[in-house]
């Protein structure tokens, strides 16, 4: 069982551009104890690192810098969630409305919210080479507007062919690179990414995955195999804990998506998207433990 000091958790987040398993971590605590999330830490631990791809940050509306800056909040719930507004106190609203200023997504909801309040979360698509869009009731990261109409293939700048599977998603444009795959776009029926590997058989309809090769996940896509590095989630590749297939993860001790929380004293021993281990609430400045609702500190 490993032990997560206040110290380590706060120098690997300072300063880093990607979530790593110790600052996703943090920021998981700090997340749970301030109202930030549901489900507690452990479930949150089971996809903060996925932030480190910009797709997967773009959909989410929340960066790599983002969650390390609330796991250098520690305690204080209200720098963290300055977080979600570039630094500054979030704006109070009503509602739960969704808006852009520019390319500029902005939410008013509970997660940035203080005092019974809700708070303004703003992040920018531009970052991440994608527009702030609103069509048919929905506002989204994106590359455009669309009616309806399936997936097509296009390349980075939206020409007519390409690597990118684009999909009409409520009204507005999303893209999958299917090189991160090392796949290629296929537009045969409905496009999708074919692996660029050997021929394979996916296990089963819910779970093609085929392996590890070292810390590179094997998928069986469109009966050839592609290959998925989980080193640029910050993950290693395992065996899935509860044996359905293989995945991204820090390691295979426990399944976060259920593990029981326990609590020593302030002790929160939880676990840590794979790895079981346990972090002292009191480090954090926070007075109690709560196992229940997925472990948390209080």
């Amino acid at each position: 069982m490993r032990k997560l000091s206040l110290l380590v958790l706060l120098v690997a987040g300072c300063g880093n551009s990607s979530v790593t398993q110790e600052s996703g971590a943090a920021a998981c605590v700090t997340a749970a104890a301030c109202n930030i999330i549901a489900g507690g830490v452990s479930a949150c631990t089971e996809i903060i690192a996925f932030v480190n791809d910009p797709d997967s940050a773009s959909r989410a509306h929340i960066s790599p810098s983002e969650v390390n800056c609330i796991a250098n909040a520690g305690h204080d719930c209200v720098a963290a969630k300055k977080c979600f507004a570039g630094g500054q106190t979030p704006a109070l609203c009503s509602g739960n409305s969704e808006s852009c200023v520019g390319n500029v997504w902005q939410s008013c909801d509970a997660l940035a919210g203080s005092g019974g309040n809700n708070g303004v979360q703003t992040f920018d698509c531009a970052a991440y080479g994608q527009m702030c869009l609103a069509n048919n009731g929905n506002v989204d990261c994106g590359y455009g507007t669309c009616a309806t109409g399936s997936s097509m293939c296009v390349g980075a700048d939206g020409a007519s062919s390409g690597n990118f599977v684009q999909t009409c998603e409520g009204g507005i444009l999303h893209r999958t690179d299917c090189s991160k795959l090392s796949a290629t776009c296929n537009p045969s029926g409905v496009a999708h990414c074919r692996g660029n590997g050997d021929a394979c058989a996916a296990p089963s309809f819910t779970n093609d995955t085929l392996g590890c090769d070292g810390n590179v996940l094997l998928h069986c896509l469109d009966g050839q195999q592609a290959r998925e590095d989980c080193g640029r989630y910050n993950l290693g590749c395992y065996p899935r804990p509860n044996g359905n297939g293989f995945g991204c993860f820090a390691g295979n001790e426990c399944d976060p998506g259920n593990y029981g929380a326990t609590c020593v004293g302030t002790t929160l021993t939880f676990c840590n998207d794979g790895k079981i281990q346990s972090v002292d609430c009191g480090s954090f400045g926070f007075t109690s433990c709560n196992p229940n609702g997925g472990g948390s500190c209080s």
